[in-house]
């Protein structure tokens, strides 16, 4: 209520109070209202800030991969880390222009390359990973492993490729396929793949009738050379031995370590008996010369025993079975000699 005074009109205390509650209710929502829109702006700053901070760390994941990441679009390489530049030898600058991604892939594999990244383009995903060659810039091929997906790259289809450069795993590779097929000491064929061989010899004569032989050779006086000398000089020896035979022998011939002190050789396509005794011979005569084996001379014998195909055996243990019992009989006759008296 208004009350009049001399001094002027009064406002009633009633009034009053209501109007300074009202302001602190007006005040109250302005506050309320502020706080909750800075907690917004400060949730969305927060917001931004963790995108920022998982955009750095995928950049620097990307950027520091051990493999190479590119993205295709239209077949041109429209994104590739530091990684992709090291593999090919290209700067960045000279792999954006290149008109397509072609000139990393080797001839032989381009087709392929071409039609799987067609196919992730339209929805297709396999293969997911596979192997391929590709080349370097200076022409040098190279074996990779690529993996992709299709992608939406800046509103148009794209695809998102892992190229890894597996070189090493491929040289790794072919040592274990080496050591599983040869011996380690030698380098020469061993008894598995001398009987993958000899399994294919005995399959081609009976398809042309031309024989083939076997010669199984056992060293004499081996083990006393380990004694003796060691076996470090027994190694040496056998690697000698392999190095004296070998030579002798055609490209299609195969000369094996079975283990031990035994070798095998398998002559193939022999076109007359004389064959086999001519390279007796030559073998006779490299193994005569004595052995320079750590500062030493050491002469080393040894026995032979022949198996000729189809007359002495038609499967592979036969033949191996009776140039082994040739063999023997030849090196009973050595120590015999040996033995007797000298006059």
């Amino acid at each position: 209520m208004i009350e009049s005074t001399e001094a002027g009109y009064l406002v009633s205390p009633y009034l009053a109070w209501g109007a300074v509650v009202t302001l602190l209710v007006l005040a109250g929502g302005w506050v309320w209202s502020l706080w909750r829109y800075q907690r917004a702006e400060d949730r969305h700053d927060g917001v931004e800030q963790n995108v920022r901070e998982r955009a750095d760390s995928f950049r620097y994941l990307v950027e520091t991969a051990h493999e190479g990441i590119v993205v295709v679009q239209n077949r041109r390489l429209v994104y590739l880390n530091p990684r992709m530049c090291e593999m090919t030898g290209y700067s960045e600058a000279e792999l954006r222009a290149l008109p397509t991604f072609m000139p990393l892939i080797h001839p032989s594999a381009r087709e392929v390359m071409l039609a799987n990244h067609l196919r992730r383009l339209a929805g297709d995903p396999s293969p997911q990973r596979y192997e391929s060659l590709f080349l370097k810039k200076d022409g040098t091929s190279y074996p990779i492993e690529l993996s992709g997906v299709a992608i939406v790259w800046q509103g148009e289809p794209a695809t998102l490729n892992m190229v890894t450069d597996i070189s090493a795993r491929k040289v790794a590779e072919e040592k274990m396929q080496y050591l599983a097929h040869h011996d380690s000491l030698t380098g020469l064929p061993n008894r598995y793949t001398l009987h993958e061989r000899l399994k294919q010899a005995i399959a081609l004569a009976r398809r042309t009738g031309v024989p083939l032989a076997v010669l199984f050779i056992d060293l004499n006086g081996f083990k006393k050379v380990n004694d003796d000398h060691g076996h470090e000089a027994g190694d040496c020896l056998l690697q000698q031995v392999a190095g004296r035979i070998r030579p002798l022998l055609r490209d299609s011939d195969t000369l094996a370590r079975m283990g031990g002190d035994e070798f095998v050789i398998l002559l193939t396509q022999i076109k007359q008996p004389e064959d086999v005794a001519q390279i007796t011979a030559r073998i006779e005569a490299a193994m005569a010369p004595v052995f320079q084996i750590n500062d030493q001379a050491l002469r080393c014998s040894f026995s032979m025993g022949t198996a000729l195909f189809p007359q002495d055996g038609t499967t592979v243990q036969a033949l191996l079975n009776r140039a082994d019992h040739q063999m023997y009989a030849h090196k009973n006759r050595h120590y015999q000699r040996e033995a007797l008296p000298q006059s």
